[in-house]
């Protein structure tokens, strides 16, 4: 029997020392995972890895959406390239990252942190699956959810109206509760995930929608985190490299 593992599930805000990020961990093993916590406010670059740390355990896989590895001056790096070539054409290419625009991005300074922290960043999907300990790796929703749901085109909910907003909020917790609850591995039903898909989306504009945005993103990242950790190189892809940059993705819908 797998040892109990936390999956913690981090959308970190682009300027990470002012705008909202948010955090969702879960617990579980083989038979799936359940959420223990959702952050609430987290506006800095310094809270986020708090969050992370407080709930660390032994054995804690973390999946971030963020670019961890920045090397090239100018354009995009090579695995943002790559996904916009394989998912283009369903609207889920990727956001440009490169030291001209971020100089010192907070993700790579959370990179680092982790890794002073006692976290691997060494991601490898044929050597990833159920491997113990405390290591972490980059994810991107867009395209995760395209193969996890088998989708044509991406969820439109970043942007248009706060009504399109809404709807395609709504669409997105709609596939979490038809597909990771019977996904394989399952994002098992508690109170807490039950609570986090209720919430009235009709009563939410401007930075409130936005922070239950980010949730229901790191909600998926955890999933994610779970997900690579299970398959490993059997149903999951790394699209890039260590050197120059890379996400991990799903190859197979639950």
């Amino acid at each position: 029997m797998s040892a109990i593992t936390n999956f913690i599930g981090v959308d970190l805000a682009w300027k990470s020392d002012k705008n909202h990020s948010g955090v969702v961990v879960g617990k579980g093993s083989l038979d799936g995972v359940e959420l223990t916590a959702c952050s609430n406010g987290l506006a800095t670059l310094d809270g986020v890895l708090e969050y992370v740390i407080g709930h660390t355990t032994e054995n804690t896989v973390v999946a971030i959406d963020a670019p961890l590895i920045i090397t090239n001056r100018g354009g995009q790096r090579p695995c943002e390239t790559l996904i916009g070539q394989q998912f283009g054409a369903r609207h889920a290419s990727a956001h440009t990252s490169n030291l001209n625009l971020y100089p010192n991005a907070g993700s790579v300074r959370l990179e680092c942190m982790l890794r002073g922290q006692g976290f691997s960043h060494q991601p490898c999907p044929e050597s990833d699956k159920r491997k113990s300990g405390k290591w972490f790796f980059e994810v991107y929703p867009h395209p995760a959810q395209i193969v996890l749901f088998s989708l044509d085109s991406i969820i439109k909910y970043k942007k248009g109206t706060v009504a399109q907003k809404r709807t395609g909020l709504g669409m997105f917790r709609g596939y979490i509760q038809d597909r990771l609850v019977c996904g394989n591995p399952p994002l098992r039903v508690n109170e807490l995930l039950s609570d986090l898909l209720a919430v009235n989306v009709d009563g939410l504009s401007g930075k409130p929608l936005k922070k239950y945005e980010d949730l229901l993103d790191a909600c998926l990242c955890a999933y994610l985190a779970l997900f690579y950790w299970y398959w490993g190189s059997e149903k999951n892809e790394m699209i890039g490299n260590l050197h120059s940059g890379y996400i991990i993705n799903p190859t197979e819908s639950v």
